[in-house]
């Protein structure tokens, strides 16, 4: 691939990074889409509001009531009512949905030791630079 098609590089990692978590997230009875929701949620922060987690999914909020309220069923999920305003539901992960993500994050460490293997320290550092700074680029985008 060309220097040019650093998109199509990501594509190809999260491709690859799917294709071996999916069927271990199933082992533990855990849907790809869930994984995502749960991830989403963990890292949009105390402040996930249900409509900027929709947006970091790709979603529209109404798309995304309906599988909230199915985890908030399975109580992995609880939505909360904004102190700021009522209307606005946060999303925020149960201790029934930490200990899920926690058995996920078992996976991610093995994932990212394969996905590192042959890298040094500071490659690696570098990379998580060079990520960080796409992803607040990407960011930005939303705003």
């Amino acid at each position: 691939m060309a220097d040019s098609q650093l998109s199509a590089r990501i594509a190809t990692v999260y491709e690859l990074q799917s294709a071996w978590l999916e069927p271990r997230l199933r082992q533990i009875g855990v849907r790809w889409t869930t994984f995502q929701l749960l991830a989403t949620v963990m890292g949009a922060g105390s402040e996930a509001s249900q409509a900027e987690v929709a947006r970091r999914l790709g979603v529209a909020p109404a798309t995304l009531s309906e599988s909230v309220h199915s985890h908030v069923q399975k109580g992995w999920l609880e939505q909360i009512p904004s102190d700021h305003d009522r209307r606005v539901k946060i999303l925020k992960l149960t201790a029934q949905g930490e200990k899920v993500m926690a058995r996920v994050a078992v996976f991610m460490r093995e994932l990212e030791g394969h996905m590192l293997a042959g890298l040094g320290g500071t490659e690696t550092a570098r990379c998580a630079l060079v990520l960080d700074q796409i992803i607040e680029n990407l960011e930005k985008l939303g705003d």
